[in-house]
């Protein structure tokens, strides 16, 4: 039995995996629910909580930011949150848990998930993007997640600017793609344009069924963001070459409503041989990915 344990900008989730891939439990926490303070100790209670007395064999955390997977070690975050910066968390889940335990990036851990179990099966390369709090990415090639010299290698595609002259990201750089295509953005992007949304607990959802609903202002909200995701899609396929691009995270929730145009925008302006060659494609695993990816890192079979 395997378990995985996914950190990201806004929940923890905990997953429960057979060898092979099947899922016996799983549980969604706000970081909220497990506080700012010995947030790190509160993690692994509540790991130990979720296991319960079922045997764990091998483990795995995947965490946002700037993860090395060789030593497990998570130097830092991107902004301003620092939450455990440059401790050992390898060390301490293999420790306290009692299972070797691999560490990785969370986009990395979601790509790698999705190559093994979803939508980017053998794929070779595969991109992966998920449109979340942040927008992560990943390559996988030749059947091995992708790194670079660096922990933040092959990672930061929400991080390639398509507008020079755009706001300063936190990362330091000027109009990443993040700052217009994450859950985040889209959701200031149509509060700015519909301020009618702003009651609704869940601004997004009201979004899309609007625009299900037939509404055509919504609709030019939406063609926008589209045309700035294409931008950078086309960027990282034009960078690494990929055969299937993988996107997740909670946007793709509509993707109903995104990919058809989404496709077309990208395949009139990729440059492939031949045109229209590469797969662009929803992810399957939805918020499981990251925690089935990290379950069955490569680290397990060194």
């Amino acid at each position: 039995m395997r378990l995985g344990i996914d950190f990201g900008g806004t929940n923890v989730k905990f997953g429960l995996f057979e060898e092979d891939g099947r899922e016996i439990a799983f549980r969604q926490l706000t970081l909220a629910d497990l506080s700012q303070n010995n947030l790190l100790e509160n993690l692994v209670s509540a790991a130990k909580a979720f296991i319960g007395d079922r045997n764990v064999t091998k483990g795995g955390f995947a965490a946002k930011g700037l993860v090395n997977p060789d030593t497990g070690i998570w130097h830092r975050d991107v902004g301003e949150r620092q939450y455990f910066a440059d401790v050992n968390l390898r060390d301490v889940f293999t420790r306290e848990l009692g299972s070797p335990f691999a560490v990785d990036n969370d986009a990395r851990a979601y790509a790698w998930g999705e190559w093994l179990f979803g939508a980017g099966r053998g794929s070779n390369p595969m991109v992966c993007m998920t449109l979340g709090t942040g927008i992560g990415s990943a390559l996988v090639i030749d059947g091995k997640p992708y790194k670079g010299a660096d922990p933040a290698g092959g990672l930061l595609g929400g991080h390639i600017s398509i507008d020079r002259n755009g706001p300063v990201c936190s990362c330091g750089n000027r109009g990443c793609l993040e700052l217009y295509c994450s859950a985040t953005a889209l959701t200031q992007r149509v509060l700015n344009s519909h301020a009618d949304l702003q009651g609704f607990e869940d601004i997004l959802i009201q979004f899309f069924d609007e625009i299900r609903q037939g509404n055509r202002e919504y609709r030019k909200t939406l063609r926008s963001f589209i045309d700035d995701l294409a931008i950078g899609i086309v960027n990282v396929i034009h960078a690494y070459g990929p055969q299937t691009v993988v996107l997740g995270g909670g946007v793709m929730n509509s993707a109903d409503l995104i990919l058809p145009e989404l496709i077309d925008k990208v395949h009139s302006m990729a440059w492939t041989f031949p045109r229209k060659s590469v797969e662009i494609k929803n992810g399957e695993l939805g918020n499981r990915a990251a925690a089935l990816g990290i379950a069955f890192h490569p680290f397990h079979n060194q």
